[in-house]
């Protein structure tokens, strides 16, 4: 009982901060699809992140997607929570019903990999849909001698903190192109907080920005010290990519940061929709139906969702098999 109180204030209050936070625009189309049918007696629960994140507001904006076809009581309820981790522990437990992960961690949980290894493989998981992803920004500091990816090698480069999220995708970019932490004179581990500065004063030649772009830290480099954008470009790019599910490529455009003239190549993961095979294929279906029928107006509810393509949420980064439900949806669709 006292969960499902927690849910109902929560489904309120999530529906009604998030119209702040994400400055929404007018409400959603009418008509609308059918309402959201839900076997569940009380509302559906989205495992999702930090408040001030992305995968809070992004759960956020789907689950207004489904209080608003609901048309009553609250049918979805945002939690948030620490990350992707946590995210799986609930969805295991059945403390939630669907959760944002970040595509590698699904990956890693379904096989009881890595830092999922003890709690063993969690093959009930499955994907819904793809959203937006986290992109990697190398830039080199002025005089570094730094033009290509390959150029780090013997470079004083910070790859970031053991065990961040920073870390883990600067290592999967040097293993992309070809380059391991052995090849770096040497590797630096400071935190995301601290790199800028030291890009600028010199003390190291080159850093990785992991997340959501434009970052504040990489603002910092480039209008501070006119650090310089480094393309992830090689030919071992499409072997690792076509080997590694959970990473694609990307480009981070040359609106994101003053002074950029192109594009810049990259490579990202995605954040994904998961659910288990406890949900019935029908519900998935629905969910996806609701979604699908207003992707304008969730595309805009936040800016992370802008720039999403309807085809993109059902194969890009999607490092786990899809839900029946979701399979089905795709398949009709002709997005699969």
């Amino acid at each position: 009982m006292g969960r499902l109180l927690a849910a109902c204030i929560l489904a309120v209050s999530t529906v009604a901060s998030f119209s702040v936070q994400a400055q929404a625009p007018a409400p959603l189309p009418i008509p609308l699809p059918p309402a959201v049918q839900t076997p569940l007696s009380r509302p559906l629960l989205i495992g999702s992140g930090e408040v001030t994140g992305f995968y809070y507001p992004a759960a956020g904006a789907l689950c207004r997607v489904l209080n608003k076809e609901a048309g009553g009581a609250p049918a979805c309820a945002v939690l948030p929570s620490s990350g992707s981790a946590a995210n799986l522990k609930a969805l295991r437990s059945g403390a939630v019903d669907m959760a944002l992960v970040q595509a590698q961690a699904a990956q890693a949980a379904q096989a009881g990999s890595g830092p999922f290894k003890e709690a063993g493989a969690f093959s009930e998981l499955r994907a819904v849909m793809s959203l937006h992803g986290e992109s990697v920004l190398v830039l080199a500091r002025q005089g570094a001698g730094i033009e290509n990816i390959s150029d780090l090698k013997g470079k004083r480069v910070n790859l970031g903190r053991p065990g961040s999220f920073q870390r883990a995708m600067a290592e999967a970019v040097l293993e992309a192109v070809g380059l391991s932490e052995g090849d770096l004179a040497p590797a630096v581990e400071l935190e995301l907080s601290e790199q800028s500065p030291e890009l600028c004063e010199g003390n190291v030649d080159a850093a990785f920005y992991a997340g959501v772009h434009p970052m504040p830290e990489a603002e910092m480099a480039v209008n501070e010290c006119d650090a310089q954008p480094v393309a992830i470009k090689a030919k071992t790019l499409d072997a690792y990519v076509k080997a590694h599910h959970w990473i694609t490529r990307s480009s981070i455009r040359k609106a994101a940061y003053d002074g950029l003239k192109d594009d810049v190549a990259s490579l990202q993961v995605r954040a994904l929709l998961v659910t288990t095979t406890r949900t019935d294929a029908e519900t998935v279906y629905r969910w996806l139906k609701a979604f699908h029928g207003n992707f304008s107006a969730l595309t805009h509810l936040h800016p992370v969702l802008r720039g999403l393509g309807k085809g993109e949420t059902a194969k890009d980064g999607i490092s786990i098999p899809l839900h029946d439900g979701a399979d089905k949806f795709y398949g009709e669709t002709g997005l699969k």
